[in-house]
Parts: C-alpha cells; sequence; structure tokens
C-alpha cells in the first residue's frame, strides 16, 4: 500500500530516523489508516528479544515508586524499549509469582525493589540468563546489578539530627519489617544512633504499622496516649509521618514545639505541611534512570564498569524539628 519494500516498514516502526521524511510519511499514513500493529511475539522469536523490560515494586499508590518507574521508562524507551509494572504488595510470593509470570513472557530484563526475595525467585532469575537490577538498597550479595543507598545510614542520620538537636526521648515508626529489607535497616539505623548516644530504647516506642496516612496518625495517637510521651518521633516514611503530624495538630500538640518529627522520602507534599517536614530526601527518579541505564547497557552487550551504584541520600532539615 505505501509501495515500499517490507524492509522500509521495519525501519520505519524501529528506526524511523533513518528513513526519508517523504518516505517515512508516506508509510506513516498507510500504518495510520490500516490500524497495523506490529507482531511483537513474532518478532521476539526470531531475534530472542521482547523489548519489554519488568519492574517489580511494592506499591503503586505513592510516588515514593512512581518516580523510579518514570525514570527507568524514559531512558528504555530512547531504545524503544517498554516495561511491564507488577506490584508484590510487599510479599515474597507474590513477587516470586510475578516473576515466574514475567519471566514467561520472555522479559528482557528485571528491576525488583529491595534485596530480600525468595530462594525459587533467585532460582528462577538465575535460570533465566537476563540482567537483573535490585534497587532501592544495598545488599551484601547482589543478584546481579544494584541501584541504590543505604537505608541504615539515611535512617541514622535522621535520628542523629534528632539528637543533635537536643532531643532524648525519640520514638519510631515504621512499616512491618517482614520481607521489607528497607524498613528493617531503617529501624537499624535509628537504633543504632540510640545506642551510639547512650539513650534508651524503649521496645514500646517502635510501632510497626501500614503504609497509610491513617495508619501514622494512629501511631501518633498511641504514642501521644503512653506515659512518658516521647520528645521525638522518626517516621519511616514520609506518609507515616504525614498522618503523625495531622494528629498532633488536631490534638493541639504543637510541632515541633512539644514534639518533633521526621520522615523519610521528602515526598512532593513534605515541604507543604505546616510546619514543613524534616525527611530524608532519595533520588527516587534518578535510581530508575541509572537502572534504566545499565539494563540498556547489558542488553547491548557493553562492559559495566560498576555493578553496585550508591547514590546516596540528603538530610533536609525543615520546621518539623
Amino acid at each position: 500500500m505505501a509501495k515500499v519494500s517490507t524492509m522500509t516498514v521495519a525501519r520505519v516502526l524501529r528506526e524511523p530516523g533513518k528513513v526519508a521524511e517523504e518516505t517515512r510519511s508516506r508509510v506513516e499514513a498507510v500504518l495510520r489508516r490500516t490500524g497495523y500493529t506490529p507482531d511483537l511475539v513474532a518478532r521476539s522469536l526470531a531475534i530472542s528479544r521482547t523489548g519489554v523490560v519488568a519492574v517489580l515494586v511494592p506499591h503503586l499508590g505513592h510516588s515514593s515508586f512512581t518516580d523510579t518507574i518514570q525514570g527507568m521508562s524514559d531512558v528504555l524507551a530512547e531504545d524503544g524499549n517498554h516495561i511491564l509494572v507488577g506490584a508484590t504488595g510487599f510479599s515474597l510470593e507474590k513477587e516470586e509469582a510475578l516473576v515466574r509470570a514475567f519471566l514467561s513472557r520472555r522479559v528482557d530484563a528485571m528491576f525488583l525493589t529491595g534485596t530480600t526475595h525468595a530462594p525459587g525467585t533467585v532460582a528462577a532469575l538465575a535460570g533465566a540468563g537476563i540482567p537483573v537490577v535490585e534497587g532501592n538498597n544495598l545488599p551484601d550479595r547482589p543478584i546481579g546489578l544494584v541501584v541504590g543507598f543505604s537505608n541504615e545510614a539515611a535512617a541514622r542520620a535522621a535520628t542523629e539530627h534528632l539528637i543533635a538537636r537536643g532531643y532524648r526521648a525519640i520514638a519510631h515508626v515504621g512499616l512491618h519489617e517482614r520481607n521489607n529489607d528497607r524498613m528493617r535497616d531503617r529501624h537499624r539505623g535509628y537504633a543504632a544512633a540510640l545506642r551510639a548516644a547512650r539513650l534508651r530504647i524503649r521496645p514500646e516506642w517502635s510501632i510497626a504499622t501500614d503504609l497509610t496516612i491513617d495508619a501514622g496518625a494512629a501511631a501518633m495517637a498511641r504514642l501521644l496516649a503512653g506515659d512518658p510521651r516521647p520528645r521525638a518521633v522518626f517516621c519511616a516514611s514520609d506518609v507515616l509521618a504525614m498522618g503523625a503530624l495531622q494528629e498532633c495538630n488536631r490534638r493541639g500538640v504543637r510541632v515541633p514545639d512539644d514534639v518533633a518529627i521526621a520522615g523519610f522520602d521528602d515526598l512532593e507534599f513534605a515541604s507543604q505541611l505546616l510546619p514543613a517536614l524534616t525527611t530524608i530526601r532519595v533520588p527516587r527518579y534518578q535510581i530508575g534512570r541509572d537502572a534504566g541505564l545499565l539494563i540498556r547497557d547489558a542488553l547491548a552487550g557493553r562492559k559495566i564498569a560498576r555493578r553496585v551504584l550508591d547514590l546516596g541520600f540528603e538530610l533536609v532539615v525543615r520546621g518539623s524539628t
């Protein structure tokens, strides 16, 4: 219909910049008119590539994960690759099921959030022989490539900031730590800072809960109902910190005069709260971009000089402390 060879049509679909503008326009017009969509399954059988990268995150409801997805998508799209996203719900069993499902669809590479995985997941990925990137933490024994930061060091820095401000009675509110290496390490960082300062660690001041604003508010209500009350609270997520701060506002508890609050992630709303939230800023988008670049290099067969990228973190001090 376009009066060109099938090779020219293939070039327009895969590398349009290499086709003369007049020819490309004619082919694209026919593509639009016919609604033609290339058969990627057939193409994958021919070239052993699908052009699809699987991305597994715990949750799709917060920008702490969607920013990373966007960063990866932006890089991979430059080479015509696409991403397939799955939410694990912080479950190793669901992660393994998703890994096997995505491998059965012949994805070219995979990104996993965190560094704790079921043995079946590790075995399946080893057998697949595809590039694997773990993100958002720094594992002792990585599966393949890593882009992240030290959650333990970041949480310790936030807690040390509270200590430096003169707070001595400091509580911790985080997520359930089973199967969640990021939250486990943040709790460890909090405890390490207290031990180094010879401050008491009260078990009743460490609360594990769900990733919701309501859960953060309920945790703060529980802390405020106790005797004695903590003078500061390190929340291992800005979502929890927002709930904690709002609970203080409802009760007339002044932040930071009566209780200081620090968070983790520097989500978009953190700077807009009253008072603005002291928090740990992590390079979520950059983690995605760098993971995408590593995957791109691995798929192209290029030598990768650094297999573990530590992108660090930043303590952002605002009014809540």
